[in-house]
């Protein structure tokens, strides 16, 4: 499947030139010009990539970066007509990952793309994101809007059971053998029904329904899907 890039921006002459150019090498684009159309869809579409423009009219691109880190970590490379060394200090600063100046050569602009790709899916091979939730297999951390979730241990292994068969039902039978059984560890109905229930609420809810839904006489699901 083909990467998304966002490109925001409020000339949509040059928004368009550069969707035509991604598009012709490979990747699809989506279009923003505003802070609310961008957070609409980053909530509604996978992004691998943002092309940020500084200047946006009213509103300010490097605010707009801020409001965009407090939620995700997709790759952010501005684009702007100034090249001082405050701007460029300030991008970095606001979570911004790459700097290009206008005008700019297309081609460079298309390798630090696929630079900033390349990073970006080496460091994602350790971390597992579903909705706004993601779990991070080096440190076993679980975390939402990047805050860490306290979880325990017991929690930890149950959202992992869950997470990585995202959208299919996990039998009460699987659960409990590789939450407890295989640690020599052997509890009833009632712990599982326990940990399960702390561990949903802990967890929330995903654009109005519960992350875990209980399958009645089978076991559970999680019902939001794993981002590629």
């Amino acid at each position: 499947m083909a990467k998304n890039i966002l490109i925001i921006e409020d000339d949509e002459n040059l928004a368009e030139a550069l969707s035509d150019f991604l598009l012709g090498s490979g990747y699809e684009t989506s279009h923003a010009s505003t802070l609310s159309q961008t957070m609409n869809v980053l909530r509604t579409s996978d992004i691998s990539l943002i092309i940020l423009d500084v200047h946006l009219g009213s509103e300010d691109g490097y605010t707009l970066c801020r409001e965009i880190r407090a939620t995700y970590d997709t790759p952010i490379l501005f684009l702007t007509g100034c090249s001082s060394e405050s701007e460029i200090i300030q991008g970095f600063s606001a979570g911004g990952d790459d700097y290009v100046t206008k005008p700019f050569r297309i081609r460079e602009l298309l390798a630090r793309i696929q630079a900033l790709l390349k990073r970006s899916g080496a460091s994602n091979d350790f971390l597992q994101k579903s909705g706004d939730i993601v779990y991070d297999k080096r440190s076993r951390q679980f975390s939402r809007n990047h805050i860490p979730l306290d979880l325990t241990l017991t929690e930890q292994r149950l959202a992992c059971c869950l997470m990585e068969q995202a959208l299919s039902t996990v039998t009460r039978e699987h659960l409990f053998y590789h939450v407890w059984d295989k640690y020599n560890a052997y509890v009833d109905s009632n712990t599982l029904n326990v940990n399960m229930s702390r561990l949903r609420e802990k967890l929330g809810e995903w654009q109005g329904a519960p992350y875990i839904q209980t399958v009645r006489g089978l076991g559970y699901r999680w019902t939001v899907p794993l981002k590629k």
